[in-house]
């Protein structure tokens, strides 16, 4: 099943076309990358295909649901569900602590108190590396401990996909490997179908393919092998 199916997308500010007739399928569980120079559109088509803003023209499916056209409501209580998202500055909530800030997802939809909800967070804590700062508050965290929470976040309800965009963008180079290691953990495990946008071919050779966006639309595509070097020799190969 397609976890993501996106289908003649186009986007405008003002006149400017950002995205033009953009298409792009991730199945259920493929971990791929989104790159192309600043300014390209990756964090915009990131933001429609989490609801966050809503497409002028086309389709973006999200397990067979078309969000385009949602309510905020509507697509608010949708992203909760079915799609996790990762920033950049990591978005938590100061006053509230590590294992709060995880299930926030559940906490919202009123799920969050209940023996299932308490045990996914505690395992998604355990997996990264978390487990004795639950009762910590952000403040208190380095900034990999502060995107390993949102990573958690992202995942606690099981979505069908993860958005990650930028998410090492704001880490030193230490906090960034240990990061981009465990999205490609997260990859492999194929639970829920992971789209990173990033500038670093180190965090997107973690992905199992590269997607090249140019002028609105995806102009290339290539395998990673895990190879940071060949991601950079196809994205200078893209851009020249």
């Amino acid at each position: 099943m397609e976890a993501l199916k996106a289908t003649g997308v186009c986007r405008r500010y003002g006149k400017r076309e950002v995205l033009k007739d953009f298409d792009l399928t991730l199945e259920a569980g493929e971990f791929a990358a989104l790159m192309g120079p600043s300014g390209s559109g990756k964090s915009t088509f990131l933001h429609l295909a989490a609801g966050l803003l809503s497409a002028d023209a086309g389709t973006i499916e999200i397990g067979g649901k078309n969000i385009v056209g949602m309510s905020d409501a509507a697509a608010a209580k949708f992203r909760r569900r079915h799609i996790g998202v990762v920033f950049q500055d990591f978005c938590l909530l100061s006053g509230k602590n590590v294992k709060d800030n995880v299930m926030m997802p559940l906490l919202l939809d009123g799920e969050g108190r209940s023996v299932k909800a308490q045990r996914s967070a505690e395992l998604l804590l355990r997996h990264l590396g978390l487990m004795g700062r639950e009762l910590d508050y952000p403040s208190e965290l380095s900034g990999g401990e502060q995107q390993r929470v949102a990573i958690a976040r992202a995942l606690v309800a099981n979505p069908e996909i993860v958005l990650a965009d930028e998410p090492t963008g704001n880490l030193d180079a230490k906090a960034a490997r240990e990061v981009s290691g465990m999205l490609g953990e997260l990859g492999s495990e194929g639970k829920s179908a992971i789209l990173v946008v990033t500038h670093d071919p180190v965090v997107a050779a973690r992905a199992r393919k590269v997607h090249f966006l140019k002028d609105g639309h995806i102009v290339a595509t290539c395998m990673t092998n895990g190879d940071p070097d060949e991601v950079s020799k196809r994205y200078l190969e893209t851009y020249r």
